[in-house]
Protein backbone atom coordinates (compact mmCIF):
# COMPACT_ATOMS: atom_id res chain seq x y z
CA UNK A 1 0.00 0.00 0.00
CA UNK A 2 1.13 3.58 -0.72
CA UNK A 3 1.29 6.29 0.94
CA UNK A 4 -1.72 8.49 0.38
CA UNK A 5 0.28 11.89 0.94
CA UNK A 6 3.93 11.28 0.28
CA UNK A 7 4.82 15.23 1.58
CA UNK A 8 3.10 14.44 4.96
CA UNK A 9 5.84 11.41 5.35
CA UNK A 10 8.30 12.48 8.19
CA UNK A 11 11.68 11.05 6.89
CA UNK A 12 12.87 9.06 9.80
CA UNK A 13 16.97 8.58 9.03
CA UNK A 14 17.02 12.50 10.20
CA UNK A 15 16.22 11.15 14.10
CA UNK A 16 19.14 8.78 13.15
CA UNK A 17 20.87 11.94 12.16
CA UNK A 18 20.46 14.01 14.91
CA UNK A 19 21.13 11.13 17.52
CA UNK A 20 24.86 9.87 16.05
CA UNK A 21 25.86 13.31 15.62
CA UNK A 22 24.84 14.06 19.13
CA UNK A 23 26.93 11.47 20.03
CA UNK A 24 29.47 12.34 18.13
CA UNK A 25 29.74 15.98 19.10
CA UNK A 26 29.97 14.54 23.19
CA UNK A 27 32.42 12.49 21.87
CA UNK A 28 34.50 14.59 20.03
CA UNK A 29 33.93 17.20 23.07
CA UNK A 30 35.83 14.13 25.66
CA UNK A 31 38.70 14.78 23.04
CA UNK A 32 39.32 18.19 23.93
CA UNK A 33 42.25 18.64 26.62
CA UNK A 34 44.37 21.57 27.64
CA UNK A 35 47.25 19.61 26.06
CA UNK A 36 45.03 19.24 22.60
CA UNK A 37 44.77 23.39 23.14
CA UNK A 38 47.96 23.72 23.63
CA UNK A 39 49.04 21.90 20.74
CA UNK A 40 47.05 23.63 18.39
CA UNK A 41 48.64 26.92 20.09
CA UNK A 42 51.85 25.56 19.28
CA UNK A 43 51.06 24.19 16.08
CA UNK A 44 47.95 25.56 13.98
CA UNK A 45 48.53 24.79 10.64
CA UNK A 46 49.81 21.33 11.45
CA UNK A 47 52.85 22.45 8.92
CA UNK A 48 55.88 22.16 11.58
CA UNK A 49 55.36 18.81 12.71
CA UNK A 50 52.18 16.21 12.28
CA UNK A 51 48.94 17.12 14.63
CA UNK A 52 48.25 14.64 17.22
CA UNK A 53 45.50 12.00 16.64
CA UNK A 54 43.25 13.54 18.93
CA UNK A 55 43.59 16.91 17.61
CA UNK A 56 43.22 15.69 14.27
CA UNK A 57 40.43 13.91 14.92
CA UNK A 58 38.98 16.94 16.25
CA UNK A 59 39.69 19.03 13.63
CA UNK A 60 38.39 16.93 10.86
CA UNK A 61 35.12 16.78 12.78
CA UNK A 62 35.23 20.30 12.72
CA UNK A 63 35.64 20.65 9.35
CA UNK A 64 32.90 18.38 8.53
CA UNK A 65 30.44 21.03 10.18
CA UNK A 66 27.64 22.96 7.80
CA UNK A 67 29.41 26.42 6.19
CA UNK A 68 26.15 28.51 7.45
CA UNK A 69 27.32 29.39 11.35
CA UNK A 70 31.01 28.08 10.86
CA UNK A 71 33.58 30.66 11.76
CA UNK A 72 36.64 31.19 9.28
CA UNK A 73 39.07 33.67 9.24
CA UNK A 74 38.92 36.37 7.47
CA UNK A 75 41.32 38.60 5.35
CA UNK A 76 41.20 42.24 4.99
CA UNK A 77 44.53 42.61 4.14
CA UNK A 78 47.08 40.21 3.31
CA UNK A 79 49.62 39.54 5.53
CA UNK A 80 48.18 42.33 8.08
CA UNK A 81 45.41 42.20 8.87
CA UNK A 82 43.02 38.74 10.07
CA UNK A 83 39.58 38.87 11.27
CA UNK A 84 36.96 36.08 12.32
CA UNK A 85 33.99 36.11 10.49
CA UNK A 86 30.82 34.14 9.80
CA UNK A 87 28.09 33.43 6.90
CA UNK A 88 24.45 33.14 8.38
CA UNK A 89 22.75 33.26 4.87
CA UNK A 90 23.82 32.17 1.32
CA UNK A 91 24.70 34.76 -1.01
CA UNK A 92 25.09 37.43 1.73
CA UNK A 93 28.15 38.99 3.18
CA UNK A 94 29.80 36.96 6.20
CA UNK A 95 29.37 38.95 9.42
CA UNK A 96 33.00 39.81 11.24
CA UNK A 97 32.21 38.27 14.88
CA UNK A 98 33.55 41.09 16.35
CA UNK A 99 36.40 44.19 16.34
CA UNK A 100 39.22 41.72 17.30
CA UNK A 101 42.50 42.40 14.46
CA UNK A 102 45.06 39.45 14.38
CA UNK A 103 48.16 40.10 13.06
CA UNK A 104 49.44 36.77 11.68
CA UNK A 105 46.84 33.95 9.74
CA UNK A 106 47.95 31.28 12.51
CA UNK A 107 47.16 33.77 15.57
CA UNK A 108 43.70 34.13 13.63
CA UNK A 109 43.35 30.36 13.19
CA UNK A 110 43.97 29.91 16.69
CA UNK A 111 41.15 32.36 17.42
CA UNK A 112 38.56 30.43 15.20
CA UNK A 113 39.85 27.00 17.03
CA UNK A 114 39.18 28.59 20.41
CA UNK A 115 35.49 29.87 18.80
CA UNK A 116 34.60 26.56 17.94
CA UNK A 117 35.57 24.92 20.56
CA UNK A 118 33.50 26.89 22.67
CA UNK A 119 30.50 26.61 20.80
CA UNK A 120 30.97 22.73 20.35
CA UNK A 121 31.56 22.32 24.43
CA UNK A 122 28.27 24.67 24.77
CA UNK A 123 26.28 22.76 21.45
CA UNK A 124 27.13 18.83 23.17
CA UNK A 125 26.05 20.06 27.08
Amino acid sequence: MGLPRPSDYKDKALDWYAYFGSLRSREIVDLITDEVIAEHQANPTGYRKFHSWRLQRVLNYMRQQPILGKYFVYTREPWRDYRIAAIEQQRKLPRLVDDQVFQTEEQAMRGVFLLRVKQLRESAR
